[in-house]
């Protein structure tokens, strides 16, 4: 169906994999490829999957060896790109430090195989204030940009000339794209063209902003997930999600193909 619809990949945690292959590693591998899908794996350092009451409050030590067998457990799969959920929000600030210095050599293990840190609430990246100073404390610390995160964390649109000076200088970190909208109460609109129109065209600037970026810097591939998902990110049970990421994925191929037409680039 995901192949049907126009995708090219999928996104999914090594929990998912699990039960989406039945525990047959080879057979998710050869259905991947049937339908010319790609993966982008998501590996997580602690609170696997967001499942409610697992959070559990780690040291930095703990955290990295979660993450190196993650990587390791992985990287198996044969992923295009690894989405990190990384660390966590009540750290100090050099905890933050120690575990991404550390974090980024366990990355380096895999040279093959790229990989970012989220930008999500309750992990390390949570505001863009902390993690301007990260990306400035390790210039090759590379990002998943879900700036809807952010607008909440904030309670604030980060139009303000100083918001924006800081988004310009976090986006030449930024690999991959987690386009969903979302408002200063909520990560998660039902609609994002009728229901959060101003977020809408903030945040379609902010993803040109990081391709207009990533062409700067030669990069062949750019990869986007139209990420919407159940409630509680949806408001209500009511929320039709696969329509709605669906149309978000529909949405972005046409804005991107617009936008890409008035560069002088050949993707």
């Amino acid at each position: 169906e995901l192949h049907h619809r126009g995708f090219d990949g999928i996104e999914t945690s090594l929990n998912e994999i699990l039960r989406l292959s039945h525990n047959n590693d080879e057979f998710f591998k050869e259905t991947l490829a049937k339908h010319q899908l790609d993966l982008i794996g998501i590996c997580y350092t602690n609170w696997a999957d967001f499942i409610p009451g697992s959070w559990q409050d780690l040291t930095v030590e703990q955290h990295l060896k979660n993450l190196d067998r993650e990587l390791e457990q992985m990287v198996k799969y044969n992923p295009i790109h690894i989405n990190i959920h990384s660390g966590q929000d009540n750290w100090t600030v050099e905890q933050h430090e120690e575990f991404f210095e550390r974090a980024l050599l366990l990355q380096a293990k895999y040279p093959n195989v790229s990989s970012s840190h989220e930008t999500h609430r309750g992990r390390s990246l949570f505001n863009p204030t902390i993690t301007l100073h990260m990306v400035t404390r390790f210039p090759n610390l590379r990002l998943t940009a879900d700036f809807s995160h952010w607008l909440v964390v904030c309670e604030r649109l980060l139009n303000h000339p100083s918001d924006l000076e800081r988004l310009r200088r976090i986006i030449p970190h930024v690999d991959h794209i987690h386009a969903r909208v979302g408002t200063v109460q909520h990560a998660q609109v039902t609609d994002p063209l009728v229901d959060a129109p101003v977020e809408t065209h903030l945040m379609q600037t902010w993803w040109q902003m990081i391709w207009d970026e990533q062409i700067k810097q030669g990069k062949t591939r750019i990869t986007l997930t139209p990420e919407y998902g159940p409630k509680p990110y949806a408001i209500s049970d009511d929320v039709d999600v696969w329509t709605l990421t669906i149309r978000e994925m529909e949405r972005q191929r046409k804005n991107y193909q617009h936008w890409i037409e008035q560069k002088d680039y050949s993707p």
